[in-house]
């Protein structure tokens, strides 16, 4: 690990002081994956320095500490800082971390009380190519019934720096909505970066090196330790390409019923259940032609290029050489292709139109004053 230069703390000059290190993400590059390694592979930590706080058995939880940064407040941080770990290096893991860590003062604020408790601050930060990132952003808000947008007009937004169904702020911080560009996105973790702050950009290669062995050099470990795996189901499983024509088609139907999402317990898996019951094995979902993938590139070129030279002193292309195919797939998505297999798959979206309307009347009845005692 690297030793502090400036902001000594409670250390004494020249002590190489333990980091606290929080992976934030992003969205959408295996978060939860390297989560369940990580915590699968607790023990391992332990025994090289670094201690996980590990949301199945600590609080306060990671979340809940990038919700207080959000919100600008410091109880839960001292309480995490007073706990004294085995561990002399401290790891918090969650995606919720990459908000907070886009605002200046929560930069600032994190790193002083890090300093304070006698830390030296370490960020890492998967980045996606843009490709890849929004497409499964657009699968993943599909999904969770967000919108019924067509992939064109989802991307027309993103480029126009708009995401569906986010706040615009968390906490009492403004919530940015340049997600996709990563230049001018994480401007201030950079500049943070060129004052003495340890940042890790990390790029995510999906289908090449293994992102928790990434994670695990960026921390300084080695990857020939005896990492434990973890089971597939583990893996993010996104819908195919029937699930999401069909997750669209639902989220229209919800809307015009006037049902909100929000009221929809655990709705990220009701299309992937519905691909089970009826043994789908469909291709992943690529929602471009080979003219849209060249315009969503030709966009963000120019400042791919400036962050490439400022996170690794590379171009973008060069950081990316494994995912380059990534422009020239064939656009995979779903048409009926016949009127019986469209009114086919209106059938499965009105039942499970159904389906989610008695779950809110159910919830809604036994949370009404005296059901539940008259019911009994």
């Amino acid at each position: 690990m690297t030793e502090k230069t400036s902001g000594e703390g409670n250390q004494p000059r020249g002590i190489q002081r333990p980091q606290l290190i929080v992976h934030a993400g992003t969205h959408k590059t295996a978060s939860t994956y390297i989560q369940e390694r990580l915590h699968r592979n607790r023990d391992l930590l332990k025994s090289q320095g670094v201690n996980l706080q590990n949301p199945e058995d600590c609080k306060p939880k990671p979340k809940k500490l990038a919700a207080e940064l959000c919100k600008q407040r410091s109880r839960r941080w001292k309480a995490f800082f007073k706990q004294q770990p085995e561990g002399s290096h401290r790891l918090l893991s969650a995606e919720q971390f990459a908000v907070p860590l886009t605002d200046p003062d929560c930069i600032r604020q994190l790193e002083a009380m890090a300093d304070e408790a006698g830390y030296e601050l370490h960020i890492v930060i998967f980045i996606r190519s843009q490709l890849d990132y929004i497409n499964s952003r657009y699968i993943y808000s599909l999904r969770r019934f967000y919108h019924h947008q067509t992939f064109e007009q989802f991307v027309d937004e993103a480029l126009k720096g708009r995401l569906q169904n986010e706040k615009t702020k968390r906490g009492k911080i403004e919530r940015r909505q340049d997600v996709f560009d990563f230049w001018s996105y994480f401007q201030p973790l950079l500049k943070a970066r060129d004052k003495g702050l340890k940042v890790s950009f990390l790029p995510f290669r999906q289908g090449g090196l293994d992102p928790f062995e990434q994670f695990i050099l960026a921390i300084n470990l080695s990857t020939a330790l005896s990492w434990k795996q973890c089971p597939q189901r583990h893996y993010n499983r996104s819908p195919g390409i029937r699930g999401v024509w069909l997750a669209r088609l639902l989220s229209q139907l919800l809307k015009e019923n006037k049902i909100s999402p929000k009221t929809i317990e655990n709705s990220s898996q009701i299309i992937l259940r519905e691909e089970q019951r009826r043994f789908w094995r469909d291709p992943s979902f690529w929602g471009y032609s080979r003219q849209l993938s060249k315009k969503v590139t030709k966009y963000f070129e120019a400042n791919n290029e400036k962050f490439a030279k400022a996170a690794w002193n590379c171009d973008w292309e060069e950081a990316f050489s494994t995912t380059n195919q990534t422009a020239q797939r064939r656009r995979s998505a779903y048409t009926p292709g016949s009127i019986e297999n469209e009114i086919y798959m209106h059938g499965i979206a009105h039942k499970l139109l159904k389906q989610i309307r008695r779950r809110i009347d159910r919830k809604t009845y036994k949370s009404t004053p005296g059901n539940i005692k008259n019911h009994l």
